[in-house]
């Protein structure tokens, strides 16, 4: 668990993976060079631990993998995983917003943030 995801269950992995895939879907490696390229220095990751993130994920039903014509499998974030993520900011900028309450000078942090809303077909 994640102290800054409170009450999602989510690992700081996870929680980033999720994250980039509600911006743009991706296989497997371009997540890890996405993340490698801004995070290289503070984040150190191998290519299989981005495919376990990714394989825990689908089992809990937050992402679901599609294939696409070059044979590549991409992942796209589920409504349930969109719910995990939109929860885990929430609590996280309520989280920032009583910190900043404690020492105002010492956080300058604004949150923006949208999910996917994928329409519901009758």
């Amino acid at each position: 668990m994640w102290c800054c995801c409170g009450p999602s269950d989510l690992s700081p992995i996870q929680f980033l993976v999720l994250l980039l895939l509600n911006r743009k879907v991706m296989h497997g490696y371009e997540l890890f060079k996405t993340i490698n390229e801004r995070f290289g220095e503070k984040w150190k990751l191998n290519p299989g631990g981005i495919y376990k993130t990714l394989a825990k994920l689908v089992e809990k039903g937050y992402i679901q993998e599609a294939r696409v014509e070059d044979g590549k499998t991409v992942y796209e974030p589920t409504e349930k995983g969109g719910e995990a993520l939109t929860q885990c900011i929430e609590w996280s900028a309520d989280w920032i917003e009583f910190t900043k309450s404690c020492c105002p000078s010492c956080y300058k942090i604004e949150f923006k943030f949208e999910t996917k809303r994928k329409e519901k077909q009758s």
